[in-house]
């Protein structure tokens, strides 16, 4: 792939990436803390089932900023800034139960990069993965919109919608141009 080409798509892997964490944090942040005294680190599975996808399609948009550095060493950087800055911002905005499952969910994410080895693998699975959740979402949003007797416009369904599309398209896009 030409070094234009590779920017460009590690450009539009980030904000992809951007615009689905947009739309999957309200969700992933707003119910882990109801389960979490009942199934030991439930708010590790909720975050990882949520997040994961977005955050593998970033690391696959960064990796272009660091191409000089191996992959573990990218890996383990990568998941020691996601570390610190998720633990940073659950600490202080108060939510301290859900660290343990944040610092799950990054290691997990550490293992998910260092499993699939291969950036344009990170980039499809994430994207993938990333725009099925968003697409439940978005379906969740929708038929809750229809339902209800009185109903409210999901605010999230349009962030939810692009990101679910284009998280899909350059998955596939760093398929197409491995």
């Amino acid at each position: 792939m030409s070094e234009h080409k590779s920017a460009a798509l590690s450009f539009l892997a980030v904000v992809t990436a951007i615009v689905a964490l947009g739309g999957l944090l309200p969700i992933a942040g707003g119910l882990p803390a109801i389960a979490s005294p009942v199934i030991p680190l439930a708010d590790a599975m909720w975050f990882t089932a949520n997040l994961a996808g977005a955050l593998l399609l970033l690391a696959a948009g960064f990796q272009m900023l660091f191409r000089r550095a191996t992959i573990p060493r990218y890996v383990c950087g990568y998941t020691i800034l996601l570390i610190v800055i998720g633990e940073l911002r659950l600490w202080f905005a108060g939510f301290h139960r859900l660290t343990l499952g944040w610092l799950v969910m990054a290691v997990c994410i550490g293992v998910l990069l260092i499993v699939l080895r291969r950036v344009w693998l990170w980039a499809l699975v994430g994207g993938i993965w990333s725009g099925l959740i968003l697409g439940f979402w978005c379906y969740g949003g929708i038929v809750s919109y229809v339902s209800a007797s009185a109903p409210q416009f999901p605010a999230l369904l349009f962030v939810q919608a692009i990101g679910c599309v284009s998280a899909i398209v350059i998955g596939l896009a760093y398929l197409r141009f491995r």
